[in-house]
């Protein structure tokens, strides 16, 4: 498998929440960055274990955050060197608790190293996702941003 197809198979998984299938290509020393992280949440997290922890609780079937997770749009880019992708993407899902309609646009950086992606740097609008952990808690369905 190539660097491409590996991300590839790795959106792939995600767009099932598909999390183990996701942690078969990431490496163990995987590092993943969030520039534009919500206070609360890290704006990086290094070590395969972890990220796959921290996979669960947002995309996990069982105890994530959003069901119906769906990625589509999805366009991966060369980056320059053989093992350096960029990603557009577009997600959506509900959320579990309170049905919230949560809907982004993703850039992602990857870089693949033996095989494995060693680096995912990810790139969101920080607003639809803070409405949709409010909706946890206020139990507000509809944002916004989706109202139009």
């Amino acid at each position: 498998m190539n660097s491409k197809e590996i991300v590839s198979r790795f959106l792939e998984a995600e767009a099932k929440q598909d999390v183990q299938g996701m942690a078969d290509v990431l490496a163990e020393d995987i590092v993943f960055e969030m520039p534009f992280a919500l206070p609360g949440l890290p704006d990086r997290v290094e070590g395969k274990g972890t990220v796959v922890e921290f996979l669960e609780r947002f995309l996990g079937k069982e105890r994530g955050m959003f069901t119906g997770w769906d990625i589509y749009n999805i366009r991966i880019y060369p980056g320059g060197d053989p093992d350096l992708f960029f990603a557009e993407l577009d997600g959506q899902g509900v959320v579990a608790q309170s049905g919230y309609q949560y809907r982004q646009k993703y850039i992602i950086l990857f870089r693949v190293s033996d095989g494995r992606i060693s680096h995912w740097r990810e790139y969101l609008n920080p607003i639809p996702l803070q409405e949709a952990i409010a909706s946890m808690q206020t139990g507000q369905v509809q944002s916004a941003h989706a109202r139009g």
